[in-house]
């Protein structure tokens, strides 16, 4: 897609009836209502305007914050080591220093960080709320590339690559800026994001691919958080769909045959970054399979537009068989009308369908019909004779 052809990114949106307790507007009222009793604060904040309770030894519930002991790297006369905070507390007091270190704020890097928080605190209740880390993100995007061949099958592109140690099929990423988190911004600015998905796209098919990235369009398929419970920041998910004949011929889509080559030749590490075809059965197989490891991040854009795929597919079934159940209900009546006014013709005209569907019972047929014929003459004769 060159940048003359970007089209507008879209959003995707609902269509047809929910559960009328998956609506945002619900959750925004739940909000409003439980978020003075559920508010989660800094654990700097808490200490210094809260203190309902203290930093403990993980005791939890009303005695203390059921607090996660830091440990700190440290470097003395034994070398370097790690030490926990009271140690570290110890340590700052033997050396009659007038600093108490109460815990870590914060640790990370310019596009990531985790931070102490205090979670359900309630003021009204001092006792209330527990202590637990949160991460947060820089803007970041995850990108589901996808495509519809000319057969009108679907085709999901995915990458393998190394992630905290383990091998997964990841998918396109990126991050918005290096200073992100330090103006607190979490989200990009969805509807002028397409240089950046494009960007993100060229660098997974190569700067060399030519015409192979050809985009058809963007959805912006919203904003999931990998884990509510400890994960603050949100991740732009799109779904990318491409032209097939192009996007194969870039050079790091793998056939086939091309990875069953380097299976048999152990070239496991040539692997990663290449882009997999993978196709929705295969997918589907993918999902299922509890010995591969997964990235719930990565899979939620794929898992969005296989629904989608999947519900428009089961949607288009529905109208057609409803269309078809009311081509037959017409045909019905009309053959009704028909053998009612021409029973002679009607039967005619069902012997030639019959000859032409079932040639070898032809002849049965036709001595059937002859038979119905003539009882249906006897009795018409039977009646105008009364």
């Amino acid at each position: 897609m060159s940048e003359a052809d970007m089209s507008q990114i879209e959003i995707s949106t609902s269509h047809g009836e929910g559960h009328p307790l998956t609506q945002a507007s619900v959750l925004e009222d739940v909000r409003q209502t439980m978020g003075p009793k559920q508010e989660m604060v800094p654990l700097v904040d808490y200490l210094r305007d809260v203190a309902g309770k203290p930093r403990g030894s993980a005791t939890g519930g009303k005695e203390d914050l059921n607090s996660h002991n830091e440990e700190f790297i440290i470097k003395d006369a034994q070398g370097i080591h790690v030490t926990s905070l009271s140690e570290l507390q110890n340590l700052l007091k033997s050396q009659g220093l007038d600093v108490e270190v109460l815990g870590v704020q914060s640790i990370g890097n310019p596009n990531q960080k985790v931070t102490a928080v205090v979670q359900g605190v309630d003021k009204s209740k001092p006792q209330s709320g527990f202590e637990r880390p949160t991460v947060a993100e820089g803007p970041h995007m995850i990108l589901a590339p996808f495509s519809i061949d000319k057969a009108g099958a679907l085709h999901l592109f995915r990458t393998i690559q190394m992630r905290t140690g383990e091998a997964v099929i990841d998918t396109p990423r990126g991050f918005a800026d290096a200073k992100s988190l330090e103006g607190g911004q979490q989200m990009y600015d969805v509807e002028n994001a397409e240089e950046k998905v494009t960007a993100n796209m060229q660098r997974i098919v190569g700067e060399e691919s030519g015409d192979a990235l050809q985009i058809k369009r963007i959805v912006y398929l919203g904003a999931p958080r990998v884990n509510g419970a400890f994960v603050t920041s949100k991740s732009a998910i799109f779904g990318v769909e491409v032209d097939y004949d192009a996007f194969i011929k870039a050079q790091k889509v793998v056939s086939p045959e091309e990875l069953q080559r380097r299976k048999e030749q152990f070239e496991h590490e040539g692997i990663v970054g290449d882009v997999l075809d993978i196709t929705l059965p295969e997918y589907a197989n993918y999902k299922r399979d509890s010995q591969v490891s997964k990235d719930m991040a990565a899979d939620f854009g794929t898992d969005t537009v296989v629904i989608d795929f999947l519900e428009r597919g089961l949607t288009d079934l529905a109208q057609k068989e409803k269309r078809q159940s009311e081509i037959l209900s017409a045909e019905g009546q009309a053959n009704r009308e028909f053998k009612q006014e021409d029973p002679k013709g009607y039967v005619q005209q069902r012997l030639r369908v019959s000859k032409a569907r079932y040639p070898e019972r032809y002849e049965e047929n036709k001595a059937k019909a002859e038979a119905y014929l003539s009882k249906q003459y006897r009795e018409s004769l039977e009646k105008t004779q009364q």
